[in-house]
């Protein structure tokens, strides 16, 4: 088989999973961000704040008790798997299996405990804070028990993408996200309006607050509750999860039967493999940290310089919640997708880099970064061109709510930038450049959130998490020219093509806005401005990337463009 036709055997390949781990990720998002529309419209912005807040917390535990193992065993597996070494891949595996239920285990006590401390140190700066901090706490603790679950379960992920088998992850994920959001809008809607004056259930309320909404927080014992109630969807989510990969498990019997190493393999120490482990994951869980962290900076620093600035409980709080509860979940959509090409890219780029094949490698980094953008681009420019109908449609009763998703939204391509670059870092050994490349964006963050608040109100903060990731980019960009000898003459030349093609699609969708969009904008009005804007910014970008032949470059012979032959 010749060279060109492997590559693009590989390339193919590549673009089935990135395509599939997208998928189960776009998915996810998505329902992810429906489930917020009849849950904010129960809870309300009040509760869909607090619900943030405690999720906050829980990323971070989530990002810590994995430590970024499950990511760095589907490299670790892809490196060995290419040597032969099948035994050592599963020994490897199943330690690390044991080190993530204890993980697990230790995470879920340190939140549980900690609920609290955590809680008080986001409203700190006002006196009528004790219910939110007693809401939070207990909302906190509700969303720990999913800690139990989450570690072990995303390592068995990392072990079906180290065999570079992705349906088992992107199955999981969508089966995940549909048992959590059935549990969290039944059980809200079964609290609120079913059981809300039960015997049980009115109890609880009044001793959280009682059923009159407190005016400090808009929040009242019945609402505290059915946001307690949803939290605790982790924990359901992961069992549906959990029963999904067995299944896959149980059908994978070819995988697990891979067990020994060709005679002669040097037998390598368990010490040693933890530790080239641990090596791998510690610039994984950084990346894994930098979002959680992000919002975790905005937890203890939004709120309460809105408060310092005058602004009440309710209006920081509700400022917060816009942001990283509504703003932030629609931008994640697009973002998936570049979550997904880094999963896919490890593993990828890794077996390429093992063998020595550089250029083939430089090619991998080349079509890795060009089909992100394609996706990531598009989403981006309409997120501005829509904001406003589109979180109309989606959250009708906080519709001036939209310009947070109007600052916010070109954080998506940075996002994705971010998770890209720090991907090939990882494939390419660079990893422990991410954490200071990483450390760099943070430190930007903490640095300009205060003054950045202070001077644009609550978008600030959107503004000073873009900053953050763009140094870290430029760090990341950097490494990865200086390791590779990067030609970027052609990833710049059509990143150029491709933010062309977006303008044009944006004089579209925004044009189609005055036609579609009334000067009193209904829930009805706002659906129809949304669906018809985003069906013109597809055809319109769809078309220009067919015919510019960039999409069949890019996504393969099936979005070729073919000029007809005239007959003569």
């Amino acid at each position: 088989m010749s060279s060109s036709v492997k590559q693009d055997s590989g390339r193919e390949s590549f673009v089935k999973g990135t395509l599939l781990l997208s998928a189960g990720n776009l998915i996810s998002r998505a329902l992810g961000l429906l489930y917020t529309f009849p849950f904010q419209a129960m809870v309300g912005i009040a509760g869909v704040t607090l619900y943030q807040a405690a999720y906050t917390y829980y990323a971070l535990m989530i990002a810590i008790s994995t430590a970024g193992i499950p990511v760095a065993v589907s490299k670790f597996i892809a490196k060995y798997n290419a040597l032969g070494e099948y035994g050592t891949s599963q020994r490897l595996f199943r330690q690390g299996m044991k080190l993530m239920l204890a993980t697990g285990v230790v995470a879920f006590f340190l939140l549980f405990f900690a609920a609290p401390w955590l809680s008080e140190l986001m409203v700190r700066n006002s006196e009528n804070n004790q219910q939110y901090i007693d809401s939070l706490t207990l909302v906190t603790r509700s969303v720990s028990f999913a800690l139990l679950l989450i570690p072990a379960m995303s390592m068995v992920r990392g072990y079906f993408q180290g065999h570079q088998d992705m349906a088992p992850t992107a199955i999981s994920q969508v089966i995940e996200q549909i048992v959590r959001i059935m549990f969290l809008l039944s059980g809200t809607m079964l609290v609120l309006f079913v059981f809300s004056d039960s015997e049980f259930v009115r109890p609880l309320a009044d001793t959280l607050g009682g059923t009159a909404a407190v005016e400090t927080t808009e929040l009242n014992g019945l609402k505290v509750l059915a946001v307690t109630i949803a939290t605790f969807s982790a924990f359901i989510g992961a069992i549906g999860s959990i029963v999904v990969l067995a299944m896959y498990w149980r059908k994978r019997k070819d995988i697990h039967r891979q067990t020994d190493n060709p005679e002669g393999t040097p037998v390598r120490s368990m010490k040693s493999l933890l530790l080239e482990l641990l090596s791998y994951s510690i610039p994984i869980v950084m990346v894994g940290l930098s979002t959680p962290l992000y919002q975790f900076v905005d937890q203890l620093t939004m709120v309460n310089t809105l408060l310092n600035a005058g602004k009440s409980v309710a209006e920081a709080t509700s400022a917060f919640g816009f942001l990283t509860g509504n703003a932030h979940k629609i931008v994640l959509i697009p973002v998936s997708i570049a979550a997904s090409v880094s999963m896919a890219t490890i593993p990828l780029v890794t077996r390429s880099f093992t063998h020595g094949d550089m250029d083939k490698v430089r090619n991998q980094v080349n079509h890795i970064f060009q089909v992100s953008f394609f996706v990531t681009i598009p989403a981006v420019i309409g997120l501005v061109a829509l904001s406003e109908p589109l979180f109309g449609t989606l959250f009708p009763g906080d519709r001036e709510g939209w310009v947070y998703l109007l600052h916010y939204a070109p954080s998506a391509f940075f996002l994705a930038y971010y998770s890209v670059a720090a991907a090939i870092l990882q494939g390419i050994n660079k990893q422990y450049f991410t954490i200071f490349a990483t450390a760099m964006g943070l430190l930007t963050k903490v640095v300009l959130n205060v003054p950045f608040v202070y001077a644009l109100g609550g978008i600030g903060a959107g503004y000073a998490t873009i900053a953050g990731y763009i140094v870290a980019i430029i760090l990341m960009v950097w490494k990865i020219q200086r390791a590779l000898q990067f030609p970027y003459k052609q990833l710049l030349r059509r990143t150029i093509l491709m933010f062309a093609m977006g303008a044009a699609m944006f004089v579209a969708v925004y044009g189609s806005l005055f036609v579609t969009l009334n000067d009193q904008p209904s829930w009805s009005n706002d659906i129809v401005a949304t669906v018809v804007g985003f069906g013109i910014g597809l055809i319109v970008y769809g078309y220009l990337g067919w015919r510019s032949h960039l999409a069949g470059k890019l996504l393969g012979k099936r979005f070729q463009y073919r000029r007809k032959n005239n007959a003569n």
